[in-house]
């Protein structure tokens, strides 16, 4: 369920105070409730700030019914069968139209770690997918995240996925997006699975390359399950996770035979893998997790109207 609040003001004289018309809209998919709160006054003004909140409601209306509307709705689950009793789960996120956003959560206490359910009343969240690797002793996610411009978590590695702020989505080096201030989003991590279609992580080889350093008790490249995100051929967002136990080769490889994904970050595997829909949790992680990634509906603007 997602709450948006929207204030109306209007200056009066000096010696009177403003008296707020509130708007609360609640939306959840298929049901929305909105709430109007009244200023305090005569009739006239009464009458006068129902007026200006019918012209906020108009442009909330025009929201409300995208979102709900099955097919514009921009959060959507898939499951995808790739072979073997095998499947990869695809949440895909249109974030073009301004009605759905991807964003980066942590714990509110960051690095102490959280259960996975526990993040989505907070997020708002529609969807969620576990944040990147993180280190097991402190919970320090391993990657750089910036939100608005300002870096929210500093981290070493520098594979991203990021939005811009025409709500373009892009997977690529942190170093190759250049000014941070024009993103509204940069989630970075480690592998870079899939690149303009090509499968990039092929071997274990490929993995020590980019950074990590497998063990006899911690090796990456062993079958388990996955989590990812990534951008289709028709430019939305995808959160991408399978049950299944693959290699990540495996999983890279499956992801490009069998969807319209042309780019995919890896997030993380195993224990820490964890996907959620529509009040549903689809897979749930086996130890906490310091962040997750969600996609919720965006916010509805809030409308200043005054009088002169």
């Amino acid at each position: 369920m997602d709450e948006r609040a929207g204030h109306l003001e209007e200056p009066g004289r000096e010696q009177e105070a403003s008296q707020p018309f509130e708007v609360v809209i609640r939306m959840r998919r298929g049901k929305t409730d909105i709430e109007v709160k009244a200023p305090r006054g005569n009739v006239h003004k009464r009458v006068k700030w129902m007026v200006a909140a019918a012209i906020f409601l108009q442009a909330a209306f025009l929201i409300v019914t995208a979102w709900a509307a099955d097919d514009r709705q921009p959060v959507r689950l898939a499951k995808v069968g790739v072979g073997g009793g095998k499947v990869i789960y695809l949440v895909s996120v249109d974030i073009s139209g301004g009605f759905a956003e991807v964003t980066h959560v942590k714990t509110q206490n960051y690095p102490v770690r959280a259960k996975f359910d526990t993040f989505m009343g907070r997020a708002s969240a529609t969807a969620a997918i576990n944040g990147c690797y993180f280190d097991m002793n402190s919970g320090n996610l391993v990657g750089h995240v910036y939100l608005n411009g300002t870096r929210d978590v500093e981290g070493s590695f520098s594979a991203a996925f990021a939005v811009d702020k025409q709500r373009k989505a892009v997977i690529d080096k942190l170093a190759n997006l250049g000014d941070t201030s024009k993103y509204r989003t940069i989630i970075a991590c480690v592998d870079i699975l899939i690149k303009d279609g090509n499968v990039l992580v092929k071997s274990k080889q490929d993995l020590i390359k980019n950074g990590h350093r497998p063990s006899k008790n911690n090796d990456i490249y062993k079958p388990a399950r996955w989590s990812a995100i990534g951008i289709g051929t028709d430019g939305k967002v995808y959160l991408v996770a399978t049950p299944s136990k693959m290699t990540i080769y495996e999983f890279a490889k499956e992801t490009r035979e069998h969807t319209a994904i042309r780019d995919l970050l890896g997030l993380d595997g195993g224990s820490s893998s964890g996907l959620f829909y529509e009040g549903k949790v689809i897979m749930r992680p086996v130890r906490t997790i310091p962040s997750v990634i969600v996609a919720r509906p965006a916010a509805i603007p809030a409308y200043m109207i005054s009088r002169r």
